[in-house]
């Protein structure tokens, strides 16, 4: 039987499962063949995005989708598995981690829960390929702006053309008094 330490410890380990379940984005990859440095490499492109990795026990994560009664998602906890898992950059991770699948063979991406939801490794691989934030705050600000543009631009047409045909008159004049 366990010692009261060993489940305690074991109940704190659920608990930061939980928290990290709770984040926008939580990505489970196999990581198995994978070499330290290459591991090392991945864990510092993703924690440039204020994002961590961590390597879990398939137990304690099916302990806590047992103790939240989540059923989807438990079937991806077998072999081992590491959690890249963000905040708000959760679609920069997600393109990291595709990318990283590339670029390492032996790292394989299994699933994910974006926003608390289960999605399958096909999901995942479609929102990595959405634009970043930046990007999509700033076709937002384009396309915002181009009809103010467009507004201003045909307000100030009028305007412009007034001045051509003052200027073609004030030409036309002082050609009539050099005559």
């Amino acid at each position: 039987m366990a010692s009261e330490k060993i489940i305690e410890r074991k109940k704190k380990e659920v608990e930061e499962i939980g928290k990290i379940f709770e984040m926008d984005g939580v990505y489970l990859f196999d990581y198995r063949g994978l070499t330290v440095p290459k591991m090392q490499e991945l864990r510092k492109r993703v924690k440039d995005l204020n994002a961590n990795v961590k390597v879990v026990k398939n137990r304690l994560a099916i302990k806590y989708f047992e103790s939240e009664k989540r059923d989807e998602g438990r079937e991806v906890f077998k072999g081992p598995l590491a959690i890249a898992y963000a905040g708000e950059s959760f679609i920069d991770v997600a393109k990291i981690l595709v990318d990283s699948e590339k670029d390492f063979e032996h790292l394989s991406l299994k699933a994910g829960f974006i926003e608390g939801n289960f999605a399958d490794r096909n999901e995942v691989i479609a929102l990595a390929k959405l634009p970043g934030k930046d990007q999509l705050m700033a076709q937002l600000a384009l396309s915002m702006s181009m009809p103010i543009k467009k507004f201003g631009a045909s307000l100030a047409a009028p305007l412009k053309n007034v001045l051509i045909l003052m200027n073609n008159l004030k030409d036309k004049k002082e050609k009539e008094e050099k005559q």
